[in-house]
């Protein structure tokens, strides 16, 4: 078994909230996050994209960015990138050799080992800033173990109910344990409920914290399109503005903003006909998703090709779905806690237009035939089906 392979092993002992094993497992690498310049990331929905906006602007401005995301979409190394590189096989193997003893004794899980390497490795390659995504919630997440000069709060909605608790103050309370003693904090602007708890958990730990306006003044084109990743890049721009020790023109900033590239975000995998790519999952995403592909204005029949985990729930988008596409063709993945197609189907009015097609290629070859020179295709509900857009399409998700 090589690492990689017994990383992935290590995924079946699932999600463990709370970071006593994560400082276990930093003890024995000899604790890389300390004195390790940081940001950390937290929130329902943009998160990943916040954290690339950050990474590519900081690229831009001539420092060292390491950038820690999950999940990936098709090999382990996206996980872990810096200057937009992922991390090599061969750092993965010597990390795994050297530290795969402690992973045994302490039981890290899979995400527990990839923080830990991802610190072990930005430390060992002396990053100038460390840009970090939160794995789940914030408070009990292994990424909450940083030491950040900044955390930075994107949009909080209901998702993970069944981990982060039922209601938005709740999942606001998960989310706010990354806010450090006396580290600003940049948040984007919430709900009423979930503002109370972010203010409440600040102002205990002394931190102060900024929300975003409600007028986007960025003036500069986004390469990631949708009006939300400009207002994820407006809370990037708000970060860096209150950071100290960075010296970053405003030149970086619009050539990190002008060049960043995320995958699986409204990302056109073709024009002719039309094919995007988007990771959303939950209702929040699903919605922003819509409404970019409203946007684009396809011309001649829309086909949407679509997984979710379990649990998920998309009932209040359904007839929506339904009026923007013809064909739906529902698939599974092979990924964590698959929603069954059979299952995801129920979700949709039974019609001739509704399919379920289990194996994701099939399903995407399938939707690919329906598909017309003016019309369109969207591929959404999981960062797991990278693989089958990946290996169909011919494109790669490891350079950013």
């Amino acid at each position: 078994m090589n690492s990689i392979q017994y990383l992935l092993s290590i995924e079946t002992r699932g999600i463990k909230l709370g970071i006593q094993r994560t400082r276990e497992i930093m003890d024995a690498c000899e604790n890389p996050q300390i004195g390790l310049p940081s940001i950390q990331v937290a929130g329902t929905n943009g998160k990943g994209s916040v954290c690339a906006m950050l990474s590519n602007i900081f690229k831009s401005a001539g420092y060292k960015s390491g950038l820690f995301t999950s999940p990936h979409l098709v090999t382990v190394n996206e996980r872990i990138r810096i200057n937009g590189l992922p991390i090599s096989n061969e750092e993965i193997d010597l990390f795994i050799q050297t530290y795969k003893t402690d992973i045994e004794k302490t039981g890290a899980t899979f995400f527990e080992t990839i923080t830990a390497m991802a610190l072990w490795y930005f430390n060992k390659e002396n990053v100038d800033i460390c840009i970090l995504e939160t794995g789940l919630g914030g408070r009990l997440d292994s990424v909450s173990i940083c030491e950040p000069i900044a955390t930075v709060i994107t949009p909080i909605s209901l998702d993970h109910l069944e981990i982060l608790g039922e209601t938005l103050p709740e999942i606001a309370f998960e989310k706010a344990g990354i806010i450090k003693r006396g580290v600003i904090c940049i948040s984007a602007q919430q709900d009423s409920s979930a503002t109370k708890v972010l203010i409440k958990e600040a102002n205990k730990k002394g931190s102060p914290i900024y929300f975003i306006n409600g007028e986007n003044s960025l003036k500069c084109a986004v390469n990631i399109p949708g009006e939300f990743q400009r207002e994820n890049a407006q809370l990037a721009v708000l970060t860096l503005d209150h950071l100290k020790n960075f010296d970053i023109p405003k030149t970086a900033v619009l050539n990190g903003l002008q060049t960043v590239q995320w995958f699986g975000r409204n990302q056109l995998i073709q024009k002719n006909p039309l094919v995007i790519f988007d990771v959303a999952h939950n209702i929040e995403s699903m919605r922003s998703f819509l409404k970019y592909y409203d946007s684009l204005n396809v011309s001649e029949d829309s086909v949407l090709i679509i997984a979710l985990q379990e649990r998920k729930q998309i009932q209040a988008l359904s007839c929506i779905f339904q009026i923007t596409f013809k064909y739906i063709i529902c698939t599974e993945t092979t990924g964590y806690h698959p929603m069954p197609a059979d299952v995801l189907k129920k979700h949709f009015d039974n019609g001739r237009y509704i399919k379920m097609i289990q194996n994701p290629e099939k399903a995407i070859q399938y939707g690919l035939k329906k598909l017309t020179s003016h019309g369109g295709m969207a591929i959404i509900g999981s960062h797991y089906l990278g693989p089958a857009v990946s290996k169909i399409f011919k494109i790669y998700f490891d350079r950013c």
